[in-house]
């Protein structure tokens, strides 16, 4: 907790240092994955194997003993959506996660929407197998029903909201007499987008972070580290709003802080954000980056210096993409090499034996026979982006509404549109073989049905609007940039600048090969996820 005595802190020595290592949004990326990096004044692509367990227990393990060698101390930190996104998730449940976290031993994790994709009751399966505390500070299990089997408020592993005391249930670890509180704060809108038992709402973030803010300076508290899962955004808007944090540990929105320009990974935002006098950091996704977050503290309890950064973890191979009719010698390569080895927030990290054996031994069988059954071929990488940029939307989310298209024709449905969240769609694609491993455990992994439903063309053009409103925050307090829409057989043009309600002009729908206008009042058959053919993100109409 950040404390203002009158002194100066750059007059005060540090008398206490700590390092926080710390994950989000890792997505059940237990292995690791290819990952193309553009290096500046360089034309080859090069593809490096990134992230994965093995490598990140590694990493974990080299940044704890250079912590211990300077007299630092030593956290790690998860802040949520450790679920979906592969077929180690789509095929355990959760049970993959929960091995491979508990191999790696977090200090804590916070609670991501993805925990709450299947329900309260998958979630208590996990909570039963892992080893280490999930916080949801301001998830309110008071009324939960007492009827239930798997009764969250039964776990002692899950800290939730304190009615007694008013605030959120918290972490402390002392180091040498030095206190320091774990918060964590989660989603307020997460029946939203995910699927909480609707007795166990979610409270007020700001209200939360207020009350248990106040309750521990009275507890001799001498640091407050909050735990995230509400997005970079929402996470710099906290501390403006609420002062008293010395560091926000986020995730949800896969920012990764750093300049990592020179290889071709944009960020337009510096590691540790300063706000007020709270950091605020965020680690990317999908373990691609290990965060290190070095603060320093002095007597006093307030921070008189901040380093640290996102560190790439990738493996000792990489391969240089050239034409065929080009040639690459070794000078060139080892000129590439350096470029990247040489950068300070790069980690060449080999795996981890033991956690590479808990993934084989345990659950690579399985996945490894989805990964046998090629599907398709491409010659050419297909990007996926949630908003459109200069480069122009997602290649991949369109053929996703064409293939839902395409299944409910062939199911004898005559629909004539199709609607898929940008969220839906997690990975872009790179040149060879794409399995059914790629399509159902990294590109689509949401166990979600298709739904054909029956529209008016007003319903349609309010969806639409209702979507990109929310994925942009246009006028309303949106949930992520995951609901932005993605169409086939139907085409639109959104004005930012209209009225709301107003925004999506010019819409069109492909009928007998032609284009023609889409009539509020006639009724239309639309093809969509059951996410968002229930309202999720926006898509209320």
């Amino acid at each position: 907790m950040t404390k203002n005595d009158g002194a100066n802190p750059a007059m005060l020595a540090p008398s206490f240092k700590l390092t926080i290592a710390h994950l989000n949004d890792t997505h059940s990326h237990l292995e690791s994955y290819p990952v193309c990096l553009r290096i500046e004044n360089e034309s080859a692509p090069v593809y490096v194997n990134c992230g994965g367990f093995p490598r990140i227990a590694n990493a974990l393990n080299i940044t704890k003993s250079k912590a211990k060698e300077q007299g630092r101390e030593f956290l790690f930190l998860h802040a949520g959506d450790c679920f979906q996104g592969t077929l180690y998730y789509s095929l355990f449940k959760g049970e993959a996660d929960a091995a491979l976290l508990n191999f790696v031993k977090p200090d804590a994790m916070t609670l991501g929407n993805h925990e709450l994709d299947l329900g309260n009751q998958n979630l208590a399966e996990f909570i039963e197998k892992i080893d280490f505390p999930v916080l949801a500070g301001n998830w309110d299990l008071s009324n939960e029903s007492t009827h239930r089997s798997y009764r969250l408020a039964d776990f002692d592993n899950l800290l939730t909201y304190n009615h007694e005391k008013q605030c959120a249930d918290y972490l402390i670890r002392s180091f040498d007499g030095f206190k320091v509180a774990i918060v964590g704060l989660t989603l307020e809108k997460m029946a939203e987008i995910a699927h909480p038992e609707p007795d166990t709402p979610f409270l007020s973030v700001e209200l939360v972070a207020r009350q248990t803010l106040k309750y521990l300076e009275n507890e001799g508290v001498d640091s407050v580290i909050l735990l995230s899962h509400l997005g970079y955004e929402a996470d710099l808007k906290l501390a403006e709003a609420v002062p008293g944090f010395d560091a926000i540990i986020g995730g949800h929105t896969h920012t990764l802080q750093g300049d990592f320009s020179g290889l071709g990974l944009s960020s337009d935002e510096p590691y540790a954000r300063k706000v007020n006098k709270t950091v605020v950091v965020q680690a990317g996704s999908y373990g691609m980056a290990l965060g290190v977050l070095e603060l320093d503290f002095d007597c006093s309890g307030s921070v008189v210096e901040v380093s640290g950064g996102n560190r790439l973890l990738i493996g000792q191979r990489m391969t240089l993409e050239t034409s065929s009719d080009s040639s690459l010698d070794d000078s060139t390569y080892g000129r590439i090499r350096d470029k990247i080895t040489g950068r300070s927030d790069v980690m060449v990290v080999k795996s981890d034996l033991k956690a590479k054996g808990l993934i084989e031994e345990k659950f690579k069988p399985v996945v490894d026979r989805w990964r046998e059954d090629v599907v398709a071929t491409t010659d050419e990488p297909l990007r996926h982006i949630r908003i459109p940029d200069a480069q122009g939307g997602s290649q991949i989310a369109p053929l996703v509404c064409n293939a839902f298209l395409f299944g409910a024709r062939e199911k004898g449905w005559d629909v004539d549109f199709a609607i898929h969240n940008a969220g839906g769609v997690r990975t872009s694609i790179y040149p060879g073989n794409i399995t059914a491993a790629d399509i159902a455990g990294r590109l689509l992994p949401f166990t979600i049905d298709v739904m054909v439903y029956r529209v008016t063309g007003r319903q349609i053009r309010a969806a639409l609007e209702g979507a990109i409103n929310n994925a942009t925050n246009n006028g309303v307090e949106g949930t992520g940039s995951g609901s932005f829409p993605y169409t086939a057989g139907l085409k639109y043009t959104y004005e930012c600048c209209n009225e709301s309600g107003n925004r999506v002009t010019k819409l069109e729908v492909l009928r007998c090969g032609r284009w023609e206008p889409v009539d509020d009042k006639a009724l239309y058959l639309g093809a969509s996820s059951s996410y968002t053919s229930n309202g999720k993100e926006g898509y209320l109409h």
